[in-house]
Protein backbone atom coordinates (compact mmCIF):
# COMPACT_ATOMS: atom_id res chain seq x y z
CA UNK A 1 0.00 0.00 0.00
CA UNK A 2 1.58 3.21 -1.12
CA UNK A 3 1.61 6.13 1.17
CA UNK A 4 -1.00 8.03 -0.75
CA UNK A 5 -3.22 5.38 0.36
CA UNK A 6 -2.20 4.76 3.67
CA UNK A 7 -2.82 8.60 4.87
CA UNK A 8 -5.72 8.88 2.97
CA UNK A 9 -7.30 6.06 4.17
CA UNK A 10 -6.39 6.95 8.03
CA UNK A 11 -8.39 10.19 7.25
CA UNK A 12 -11.43 8.16 5.64
CA UNK A 13 -10.85 5.65 9.12
CA UNK A 14 -11.06 8.93 11.20
CA UNK A 15 -14.01 10.37 9.75
CA UNK A 16 -16.00 6.81 9.69
CA UNK A 17 -14.90 6.38 13.48
CA UNK A 18 -16.00 9.97 14.14
CA UNK A 19 -19.73 9.25 12.43
CA UNK A 20 -20.19 5.81 14.31
CA UNK A 21 -18.82 6.59 17.60
CA UNK A 22 -20.04 10.71 17.85
CA UNK A 23 -22.53 10.69 15.68
CA UNK A 24 -23.80 7.23 16.00
CA UNK A 25 -24.62 6.83 12.37
CA UNK A 26 -25.59 3.12 11.36
CA UNK A 27 -23.89 0.54 9.66
CA UNK A 28 -25.46 1.00 6.59
CA UNK A 29 -24.68 4.46 6.72
CA UNK A 30 -21.15 4.20 7.09
CA UNK A 31 -21.17 1.61 4.75
CA UNK A 32 -22.50 4.08 2.17
CA UNK A 33 -19.36 6.74 3.51
CA UNK A 34 -16.77 4.00 3.01
CA UNK A 35 -18.18 3.30 -0.88
CA UNK A 36 -18.29 7.22 -1.88
CA UNK A 37 -14.75 7.84 0.04
CA UNK A 38 -12.64 5.19 -1.24
CA UNK A 39 -14.55 5.66 -5.10
CA UNK A 40 -13.02 9.26 -4.95
CA UNK A 41 -9.98 8.00 -3.18
CA UNK A 42 -9.54 5.66 -6.48
CA UNK A 43 -10.20 8.27 -8.72
CA UNK A 44 -7.71 11.29 -6.91
CA UNK A 45 -4.89 8.46 -7.48
CA UNK A 46 -5.23 8.09 -10.91
CA UNK A 47 -5.77 12.30 -11.40
CA UNK A 48 -2.65 12.25 -9.98
CA UNK A 49 -0.18 9.87 -7.93
CA UNK A 50 0.63 10.63 -4.27
CA UNK A 51 -1.95 13.43 -3.72
CA UNK A 52 -3.37 13.66 -0.46
CA UNK A 53 -7.25 14.25 0.49
CA UNK A 54 -6.03 17.76 2.43
CA UNK A 55 -4.22 18.97 -0.20
CA UNK A 56 -7.07 19.26 -3.10
CA UNK A 57 -8.21 22.00 -4.84
CA UNK A 58 -11.91 22.15 -6.77
CA UNK A 59 -10.83 21.55 -10.08
CA UNK A 60 -10.61 18.23 -8.90
CA UNK A 61 -14.15 17.87 -7.84
CA UNK A 62 -15.61 19.59 -10.57
CA UNK A 63 -13.38 17.02 -12.50
CA UNK A 64 -14.89 14.11 -10.64
CA UNK A 65 -18.25 15.26 -11.06
CA UNK A 66 -18.05 15.23 -14.92
CA UNK A 67 -16.07 11.56 -14.04
CA UNK A 68 -19.69 10.63 -12.61
CA UNK A 69 -22.00 12.21 -14.71
CA UNK A 70 -19.99 10.03 -18.18
CA UNK A 71 -19.90 6.88 -16.34
CA UNK A 72 -24.12 7.61 -16.19
CA UNK A 73 -24.79 7.41 -12.78
CA UNK A 74 -28.08 9.21 -11.49
CA UNK A 75 -28.53 12.44 -10.64
CA UNK A 76 -29.26 10.75 -7.06
CA UNK A 77 -26.47 8.46 -6.48
CA UNK A 78 -24.50 11.91 -7.56
CA UNK A 79 -25.80 13.68 -5.33
CA UNK A 80 -25.26 11.01 -2.93
CA UNK A 81 -21.29 10.70 -3.51
CA UNK A 82 -20.93 14.67 -3.64
CA UNK A 83 -23.04 14.89 -0.06
CA UNK A 84 -20.42 12.29 1.05
CA UNK A 85 -17.52 14.36 0.24
CA UNK A 86 -18.86 17.75 1.45
CA UNK A 87 -19.61 15.78 4.81
CA UNK A 88 -15.52 14.78 5.32
CA UNK A 89 -14.29 18.16 4.26
CA UNK A 90 -16.60 19.65 6.74
CA UNK A 91 -15.38 17.17 9.36
CA UNK A 92 -12.00 18.08 8.07
CA UNK A 93 -12.54 22.05 8.25
CA UNK A 94 -14.02 22.04 11.86
CA UNK A 95 -11.31 19.84 13.01
CA UNK A 96 -8.47 22.47 11.58
CA UNK A 97 -6.91 19.71 9.45
CA UNK A 98 -7.80 21.61 6.44
CA UNK A 99 -7.23 25.28 6.74
CA UNK A 100 -10.04 26.18 3.46
CA UNK A 101 -13.16 24.24 2.76
CA UNK A 102 -12.55 23.67 -0.98
CA UNK A 103 -15.86 22.04 -1.48
CA UNK A 104 -17.97 25.30 -0.01
CA UNK A 105 -19.02 26.45 -3.39
CA UNK A 106 -19.51 23.06 -4.66
CA UNK A 107 -23.35 22.37 -4.55
CA UNK A 108 -24.86 18.90 -4.54
CA UNK A 109 -27.06 18.22 -8.02
CA UNK A 110 -30.97 18.51 -7.72
CA UNK A 111 -32.67 15.60 -7.67
CA UNK A 112 -35.80 15.08 -9.50
CA UNK A 113 -38.14 14.13 -6.71
CA UNK A 114 -39.79 10.62 -7.59
CA UNK A 115 -43.42 9.59 -6.18
CA UNK A 116 -42.86 6.66 -3.54
CA UNK A 117 -44.46 3.49 -4.96
CA UNK A 118 -47.57 2.52 -2.38
CA UNK A 119 -50.45 0.91 -2.19
CA UNK A 120 -54.07 2.22 -2.24
CA UNK A 121 -56.26 1.73 0.97
CA UNK A 122 -58.13 -0.90 -1.05
CA UNK A 123 -55.20 -2.86 -1.73
CA UNK A 124 -54.07 -2.63 2.09
CA UNK A 125 -56.93 -3.90 3.07
CA UNK A 126 -56.84 -6.57 0.19
CA UNK A 127 -53.31 -7.56 2.19
CA UNK A 128 -54.25 -8.01 5.29
CA UNK A 129 -56.56 -10.32 4.41
CA UNK A 130 -54.15 -13.18 2.50
CA UNK A 131 -52.38 -14.48 6.15
CA UNK A 132 -53.72 -17.70 7.14
CA UNK A 133 -54.45 -17.03 11.11
CA UNK A 134 -54.75 -20.36 11.55
CA UNK A 135 -51.79 -20.86 11.66
CA UNK A 136 -48.84 -19.33 13.56
CA UNK A 137 -46.86 -18.28 10.12
CA UNK A 138 -49.66 -16.48 9.03
CA UNK A 139 -50.26 -15.23 12.26
CA UNK A 140 -46.35 -13.71 12.45
CA UNK A 141 -46.76 -12.72 8.84
CA UNK A 142 -49.94 -10.70 9.49
CA UNK A 143 -48.27 -9.15 12.43
CA UNK A 144 -45.24 -8.10 10.39
CA UNK A 145 -47.45 -6.71 7.52
CA UNK A 146 -50.02 -5.08 10.02
CA UNK A 147 -46.85 -3.53 11.62
CA UNK A 148 -45.34 -1.78 8.75
CA UNK A 149 -48.52 -0.29 7.76
CA UNK A 150 -49.88 0.34 11.50
CA UNK A 151 -46.86 2.03 12.46
CA UNK A 152 -44.93 3.12 10.00
CA UNK A 153 -41.57 1.33 10.64
CA UNK A 154 -38.07 1.03 8.84
CA UNK A 155 -37.34 -2.26 7.74
CA UNK A 156 -34.40 -1.97 10.00
CA UNK A 157 -36.41 -1.36 12.87
CA UNK A 158 -39.14 -3.69 12.71
CA UNK A 159 -36.10 -6.95 13.16
CA UNK A 160 -35.23 -5.13 15.86
CA UNK A 161 -37.96 -4.73 18.38
CA UNK A 162 -37.83 -6.10 21.02
CA UNK A 163 -40.98 -7.59 23.34
CA UNK A 164 -40.15 -5.61 26.32
CA UNK A 165 -40.54 -2.40 24.18
CA UNK A 166 -44.13 -2.87 23.69
CA UNK A 167 -46.77 -1.41 25.95
CA UNK A 168 -50.18 -3.34 24.51
CA UNK A 169 -52.05 -0.85 27.39
CA UNK A 170 -50.87 2.20 25.70
CA UNK A 171 -50.96 0.69 22.38
CA UNK A 172 -47.56 1.90 21.15
CA UNK A 173 -43.70 0.59 20.77
CA UNK A 174 -40.99 2.42 21.50
CA UNK A 175 -38.00 2.26 18.41
CA UNK A 176 -34.90 2.56 18.05
CA UNK A 177 -34.68 4.29 14.63
CA UNK A 178 -31.88 5.39 12.39
CA UNK A 179 -28.51 6.70 14.35
CA UNK A 180 -29.33 5.37 17.60
CA UNK A 181 -32.83 7.63 17.78
CA UNK A 182 -35.15 6.63 20.29
CA UNK A 183 -39.37 7.24 19.25
CA UNK A 184 -42.82 6.09 20.14
CA UNK A 185 -44.79 4.89 17.07
CA UNK A 186 -48.62 4.10 17.33
CA UNK A 187 -50.29 0.97 16.88
CA UNK A 188 -53.90 0.73 15.39
CA UNK A 189 -56.82 -2.20 16.75
CA UNK A 190 -55.72 -4.74 13.90
CA UNK A 191 -51.98 -4.31 14.62
CA UNK A 192 -52.36 -4.80 18.20
CA UNK A 193 -54.89 -7.50 17.98
CA UNK A 194 -52.75 -9.52 15.98
CA UNK A 195 -50.02 -8.57 17.45
CA UNK A 196 -51.27 -10.07 21.01
CA UNK A 197 -52.00 -13.11 18.96
CA UNK A 198 -48.73 -13.62 18.23
CA UNK A 199 -47.02 -12.73 21.50
CA UNK A 200 -48.81 -16.28 23.23
CA UNK A 201 -47.86 -18.58 20.56
CA UNK A 202 -45.49 -20.70 22.13
CA UNK A 203 -42.86 -20.57 19.74
CA UNK A 204 -42.40 -17.24 20.44
CA UNK A 205 -42.17 -17.01 24.73
CA UNK A 206 -37.91 -17.90 24.72
CA UNK A 207 -36.55 -14.91 22.41
CA UNK A 208 -36.57 -11.03 23.96
CA UNK A 209 -36.71 -9.93 20.01
CA UNK A 210 -40.15 -9.72 18.82
CA UNK A 211 -39.24 -11.54 15.86
CA UNK A 212 -36.76 -14.41 16.22
CA UNK A 213 -34.15 -15.35 14.08
CA UNK A 214 -34.93 -18.99 11.64
CA UNK A 215 -31.89 -20.32 11.98
CA UNK A 216 -32.14 -22.66 14.50
CA UNK A 217 -28.52 -21.69 16.41
CA UNK A 218 -29.19 -18.20 16.01
CA UNK A 219 -32.40 -18.16 17.54
CA UNK A 220 -31.15 -15.72 20.66
CA UNK A 221 -30.59 -13.23 17.23
CA UNK A 222 -33.16 -11.32 15.75
CA UNK A 223 -34.90 -12.35 11.79
CA UNK A 224 -33.09 -11.52 9.20
CA UNK A 225 -33.68 -8.04 6.84
CA UNK A 226 -33.81 -10.34 3.57
CA UNK A 227 -36.25 -12.79 4.97
CA UNK A 228 -38.64 -10.24 6.41
CA UNK A 229 -38.16 -8.88 2.62
CA UNK A 230 -38.99 -11.85 1.14
CA UNK A 231 -42.20 -12.44 3.35
CA UNK A 232 -43.77 -9.24 2.70
CA UNK A 233 -42.43 -9.14 -1.48
CA UNK A 234 -44.63 -12.40 -1.61
CA UNK A 235 -47.98 -11.37 -0.34
CA UNK A 236 -47.12 -7.63 -2.13
CA UNK A 237 -46.86 -9.75 -5.24
CA UNK A 238 -50.43 -11.42 -4.65
CA UNK A 239 -51.80 -7.95 -4.41
CA UNK A 240 -50.17 -5.91 -7.55
CA UNK A 241 -48.38 -6.28 -10.19
CA UNK A 242 -46.02 -2.96 -9.77
CA UNK A 243 -42.55 -4.86 -9.10
CA UNK A 244 -41.45 -1.76 -7.70
CA UNK A 245 -43.20 -2.50 -4.50
CA UNK A 246 -40.83 -3.31 -1.20
CA UNK A 247 -41.61 -3.45 2.37
CA UNK A 248 -40.34 0.23 2.26
CA UNK A 249 -43.71 0.96 0.06
CA UNK A 250 -46.31 -0.02 3.42
CA UNK A 251 -44.38 2.88 4.83
CA UNK A 252 -45.09 5.42 2.39
CA UNK A 253 -48.90 3.76 2.46
CA UNK A 254 -48.78 4.33 5.87
CA UNK A 255 -47.29 8.12 5.27
CA UNK A 256 -49.77 9.08 2.38
CA UNK A 257 -52.67 7.83 3.93
CA UNK A 258 -52.49 10.19 7.02
CA UNK A 259 -51.75 12.52 4.77
CA UNK A 260 -54.93 12.29 2.75
CA UNK A 261 -56.67 12.09 5.79
CA UNK A 262 -55.78 15.19 7.17
CA UNK A 263 -52.81 14.61 9.13
CA UNK A 264 -50.63 17.54 10.19
CA UNK A 265 -47.44 16.65 8.02
CA UNK A 266 -45.12 17.97 11.71
CA UNK A 267 -47.03 14.71 13.30
CA UNK A 268 -45.95 12.62 10.45
CA UNK A 269 -42.75 13.63 10.40
CA UNK A 270 -42.66 12.77 13.97
CA UNK A 271 -44.06 9.24 13.83
CA UNK A 272 -41.52 8.55 11.02
CA UNK A 273 -39.06 9.28 12.53
CA UNK A 274 -37.30 11.83 9.65
CA UNK A 275 -34.82 14.64 10.71
CA UNK A 276 -36.08 16.92 7.95
CA UNK A 277 -39.46 18.14 7.24
CA UNK A 278 -38.02 18.04 3.22
CA UNK A 279 -38.42 14.21 3.54
CA UNK A 280 -42.01 14.24 4.67
CA UNK A 281 -43.29 16.66 1.97
CA UNK A 282 -43.06 13.76 -0.72
CA UNK A 283 -46.31 12.83 1.01
CA UNK A 284 -47.74 15.94 0.35
CA UNK A 285 -46.57 16.06 -3.53
CA UNK A 286 -48.37 12.36 -3.49
CA UNK A 287 -51.72 14.18 -2.25
CA UNK A 288 -51.14 16.88 -5.16
CA UNK A 289 -50.95 14.69 -7.90
CA UNK A 290 -54.22 12.80 -6.68
CA UNK A 291 -56.08 15.94 -6.59
CA UNK A 292 -54.54 16.92 -9.79
CA UNK A 293 -56.06 13.42 -11.12
CA UNK A 294 -59.15 14.12 -9.26
CA UNK A 295 -59.52 17.56 -11.41
CA UNK A 296 -58.62 16.01 -14.70
CA UNK A 297 -61.33 13.27 -14.12
CA UNK A 298 -64.15 15.82 -12.96
CA UNK A 299 -64.04 19.27 -13.87
CA UNK A 300 -65.53 20.03 -17.59
CA UNK A 301 -62.69 22.37 -18.26
CA UNK A 302 -60.10 19.80 -17.21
Amino acid sequence: MSKLDHKNNEIITEFLNYQKIIRKLSENSIKSYKADLMQFGHFVEKYENSLLFTKLNKTIFRNYLIHLDKNKYSSKTIARKIASLKSIYKYLYKNKIIAKNPLDTIKIPKVPKRLPHLLSKKQIMKLMSIPDINTPIGIRDLTILELFYSTGVRISELVKIEKTKINLDNNTIHILGKGNKDRIVILGDRAKNVLNKYLHLKSNLINKYLFPSLIKNKYSKHIGIRTVYNIVIKYLRMVSDDEKLSPHSLRHSFATHLIENGADIIAVKDLLGHDSLSSTQVYTHIQKEKLKEIYRLSHPDS
